[in-house]
């Protein structure tokens, strides 16, 4: 064969092997699949889905630009498309998928309330929520992060923190249904109890019986207007050795939610002085917080309005009613209840 020949024909080998190269590192990257990664796992596990040349361009591709899949975030990930390799990467550096939860947490709920929700839509097994903030070794997680979980004192007492009731701020929070719903409420609740409130509430003396009386607070007066009062109610009462008598009290005590403590309930525990929570038969406030009160309860509860009431009590439509003296209380029950 002449040598021009030879030429010729070496150069279109080699056009055709260039032709094929450009061909095969050029070609997007096809996969179907879902993939799930577990925490211990790394990003092998979805490469190893690919056909032996597209995994070479891939991990070509990660080596050249110096790309991190250290972090690589355990969940699911589904392709469905033809990627490049940019694109491709890109995917999986966004992390995995995430299905979003809208979770409402009313104002004055318990963790027995919050728990019952979150169980009766199948979100969470009835009693983990309960179990989860109630954990000494969670518990000790989160004083390390936040300062108004440490150094509590309950009427001059120093105090082992039992639950983080009180500090679980009530409002509307989306959760990623793919990862733990607890852990990622619990935390968002306390960091927005920090912003709310840690960050905008200046501390007072004693927060942890702040804590509780805004939360019983929370419960007996939903109108913000009146806050103020009845918190002065409640201290006075307090100062003068007067049970607060603040009866939706003692359904903690029984571990029950607001819901299922109908007043049925309430009626015939009133009087159980082995219910500590029973603020009727025992003269002082409970030893824990009863609901996660808000803002504006905590506030009411630190600057308390100055009255001559030292009763009031709520009509059947929610409107409420002070007095002075117990004759006036009396009164008030035969005209309004």
């Amino acid at each position: 064969m002449k040598k021009g020949k030879k030429i010729r024909l070496w150069r279109r080998i080699l056009l055709v092997v260039l032709i094929l190269l450009i061909y095969l590192f050029t070609k997007r990257i096809t996969l179907n699949a879902k993939i799930t990664i577990e925490q211990w796992e790394n990003v092998s596990k979805i490469l190893n889905q690919l056909g032996p040349i597209e995994k070479i361009r891939v991990k070509l591709y990660i080596r050249t630009h110096d790309i991190d899949f250290s972090k690589l975030e355990a969940g699911s990930y589904t392709f469905t498309w033809r990627y490049s390799k940019a694109g491709f990467v890109k995917k999986i550096l966004n992390g995995s998928e995430k299905d979003y939860l809208r979770l409402t947490l009313l104002e004055g709920r318990s963790i027995y309330d919050i728990d019952e929700a979150l169980a009766r839509k199948w979100y969470i097994t009835g009693g983990d929520y309960i179990a989860f903030v109630s954990d000494p070794a969670i518990i000790a997680k989160y004083q390390t992060r936040y300062a108004f979980l440490n150094n509590l004192t309950l009427n001059t007492q120093n105090l082992t923190l039992k639950t983080l009731e009180g500090f679980l701020y009530p409002d509307t929070y989306q959760v990623d249904k793919t990862k733990n719903i607890i852990d990622q409420l619990v935390y968002t609740q306390l960091e927005n109890f920090n912003t709310k409130v840690r960050s905008k509430v200046s501390a007072p003396t004693n927060r942890y019986n702040t804590i509780i009386l805004a939360s019983i607070l929370e419960k007996e007066e939903r109108n913000i207007v009146n806050k103020a009062t009845v918190a002065g109610i409640f201290l006075k009462r307090l100062n003068i050795g007067m049970a607060l008598d603040a009866d939706i009290t003692l359904c903690y005590g029984l571990k029950q939610s607001y819901t299922t403590c109908t007043p049925a309930v309430i009626a015939q525990k009133i009087w159980d002085k082995n219910n500590i929570y029973n603020t009727r038969t025992h003269r002082d406030l409970p030893p824990t917080p009863i609901s996660n009160p808000t803002r504006e309860s905590i506030n009411a509860v630190m600057n308390p309005q100055s009255s001559d009431y030292l009763y009031y009590l709520h009509d059947m439509e929610g409107n409420i009613h002070y007095g002075s003296t117990l004759e006036e209380h009396n009164a008030n029950k035969a005209k309004y209840l």
